[in-house]
């Protein structure tokens, strides 16, 4: 079901079992074979012009050199192919992204209420500076991911490994941020056709403007290449399974920051330099997440897998942390490249998004810890937590309405 381009596809990757094998294969199947057949375009809510059909296969002959890679190997495929997946995903979420609020920005300089342009009153700015702001952290998470994988592919090869499994391998280790691109390109996608809808008003909700396309189209982007719900758990799952292989010490730096519970916080002279508050900020964020998971993991033990809304409490953690660390790390090097004046704007959405990740992994790990927790060993985390995500006031009102302004004057999506 839901085979995309199955309406007029000449070749079909096709993943089945041979005889009694335990994995599954995979293999290029060509239409010429015969034994093919379709059933009638599936009628969607949106992407229709992306053609999916139901594929069936009836004595359907494969010639054995049609066997893509080794025998039993078509799930590591099937894997490799959902990571790449998930990558280009947020892409295109980031692409439709920009093209929508670039509607929406012209939409709300031309349209008059009371005689002023709606881009001139502060509900609208706000929507237009908290879209780009999402938008651009996002963007900053996929430049990082890509330019990770790329970076390990490259090493794979120089220290001698096959050009094609250096791709293969360097794309899965990076799947937990595949994972979390994917959710969170999606969902904010998703946020931003949702606030151009309300930016048109009643003209959003019309077939001839262009956000009733952009709504719907955008809706499937959470539900294929794995549901962001599966998709979360996989984020925690993945890591923990590494930590279990030895690969990735989590335990530790989490037994660490138990222990920091019970100690007197550091209240030195603090670094006013920049990015100074936003680095210990970050900081907190990863102390917050690994002492919920630490306690999560020492508490439940193998009953975790069965606590889905505990996993999905950390893994919208982890998408917070990674997002705003990822922003944070491209935009120093903006400044170290264009200078502190150049990049104003930059830095504003840099710390509305600091300020506002705060929140949202303070309300995550409070739940957590509610979920698993009693008594003082609560209290004590709940204690913790606070101090882990307490971050610098900071004017959101102004900051939104800064990053607005650029966008009015610009007539479109410009960072």
């Amino acid at each position: 079901m839901w085979i995309t381009n199955g309406g007029f596809a000449d070749i079909f990757i096709v993943f089945a079992k041979i005889d009694e094998d335990e994995n599954l294969s995979a293999f290029i199947v060509e239409k010429a074979f015969g034994g093919i057949s379709l059933n009638p375009e599936e009628h969607k809510m949106g992407i229709k012009g992306s053609s999916t059909r139901q594929v069936f296969f009836n004595d359907c002959k494969v010639p054995v050199e049609n066997l893509l890679s080794d025998r039993q190997n078509g799930f590591k495929i099937a894997v490799n192919i959902l990571n790449i997946g998930r990558i280009k995903l947020a892409g295109a979420a980031i692409g439709g992204s920009k093209e929508t609020i670039s509607h929406a920005v012209r939409y709300a300089n031309e349209r008059q209420q009371f005689g002023r342009s709606i881009s001139k009153y502060g509900a609208i700015r706000y929507k237009l500076g908290e879209m780009a702001t999402r938008v651009y952290a996002v963007e900053s998470a996929l430049y990082r991911c890509a330019q990770n994988i790329d970076d390990q592919i490259s090493a794979l090869i120089a220290g001698g490994m096959d050009p094609e499994k250096a791709k293969l391998k360097g794309n899965e280790q990076f799947a937990p941020e595949a994972a979390i691109l994917k959710v969170r390109g999606s969902e904010v996608l998703d946020y931003v056709v949702d606030e151009g809808v309300q930016i048109y008003g009643g003209m959003g909700y019309s077939a001839e403007a262009p956000m009733d396309r952009a709504y719907r189209d955008a809706r499937i982007n959470r539900i294929f290449e794995g549901t962001n719900e599966i998709n979360r758990m996989l984020i925690v799952d993945m890591l923990l399974k590494r930590a279990m292989k030895g690969e990735l010490d989590l335990m530790g730096p989490a037994t660490k920051v138990a222990g920091e519970l019970m100690s007197i916080p550091d209240f030195g002279e603090p670094d006013m330099s920049l990015f100074a508050a936003e680095k210990r900020a970050i900081a907190g964020f990863k102390k917050a997440i690994l002492m919920v998971a630490g306690a999560a993991v020492q508490k439940l033990m193998m009953q975790l897998a069965k606590e889905q809304e505990i996993l999905m409490n950390v893994a919208d953690m982890l998408i917070e942390l990674y997002t705003v660390e990822s922003l944070q790390l491209r935009v120093e090097k903006l400044v170290k490249k264009r200078g502190e004046e150049a990049c104003k704007l930059q830095l504003d959405m840099l710390r509305l998004t600091v300020y506002d990740s705060a929140d949202r992994i303070l309300k995550a790990g409070k739940d957590a810890i509610n979920s698993f927790a009693e008594g003082d060993e609560q209290r004590m985390m709940q204690m913790g937590l606070r101090r882990f995500t307490k971050v610098d006031p900071v004017n959101a009102k102004e900051l939104r309405r800064n990053v607005a302004q650029k966008l009015i004057d610009e007539n479109k999506y410009c960072f």
